[in-house]
């Protein structure tokens, strides 16, 4: 019972440390974000400008919020590859030799998966969810945009689409622990493409059909090709 507790006590002891590794990490980086934040905060303002819209700000205390807010989201999209190597590292002592050298390798795609989402939410997504919203709310209201609670729209949607990126790796990851295999994906295929026109949809009703596949796309191919990695890795296991 005494080696149980203390190898809890171990276990939180490593949970905390992990944690406060990557929040300093990212109160690090905030804080030098902060200094040069009107840079990207003129850069997050690209979206609306075609809109001729304004921000506005409704308390005292919003301009200093929304800066802090903007270098923040900025801070953890940056130290992302940190707090994703922590996370390993958190994990790695539950799992076997061959799965951790998996982890580690693919630290580095699983960065790079993130970032491209958070630029393609940012680029190519942002834009008509901005201007569909826009748009249905100026047929009978008078558009007055607070800027806190824009800059955390486009913080928490571009996160959202770093995340959505990551998905593939996360089927494979599971596959490689024979957790899920191909077949299983293949069942589900119908419903992941229904579901990814449903999402778009909701984002992109009033883009022109190109833009509208162009968007789901990705996440498609990314199933389509989790299906096929996982498959020839099934067969690889088969002849070993």
């Amino acid at each position: 019972m005494e080696t149980t507790e203390m190898s809890v006590v171990d276990h939180l002891h490593e949970l905390r440390k992990r944690i406060i590794i990557s929040l300093i990490t990212i109160l690090s980086i905030t804080i030098l974000v902060y200094d040069q934040v009107h840079v990207l905060i003129k850069l997050l303002k690209m979206p609306i400008s075609r809109f001729q819209i304004e921000l506005v700000f409704f308390k005292l205390t919003d301009g200093f919020v929304s800066r802090l807010q903007v270098s923040l989201i900025a801070a953890v999209i940056l130290t992302s590859p940190i707090t994703i190597s922590q996370i390993l590292a958190y994990l790695s002592p539950g799992l076997k030799k061959g799965e951790k050298t998996f982890l580690y390798k693919n630290v580095l795609i699983i960065s790079v998966l993130f970032a491209l989402g958070v630029v393609f939410g940012f680029v190519l997504v942002l834009p008509y969810s901005l201007g569909f919203l826009i748009a249905y709310g100026s047929s009978y209201l008078k558009p007055a945009l607070s800027g806190i609670n824009y800059f955390n729209f486009i913080g928490i949607f571009c996160l959202y689409t770093g995340v959505v990126f990551l998905f593939p790796y996360v089927l494979v990851l599971l596959g490689k622990m024979s957790l899920i295999n191909s077949k299983i994906l293949r069942k589900y295929r119908k419903y992941v493409i229904i579901g990814a026109f449903m999402i778009e949809g909701v984002f992109l009703p009033s883009a022109g059909i190109l833009t509208f596949v162009t968007a789901a796309a990705p996440v498609l191919i990314f199933y389509e090709a989790t299906i096929w990695i996982i498959y020839f890795n099934e067969r690889k296991k088969g002849r070993d």
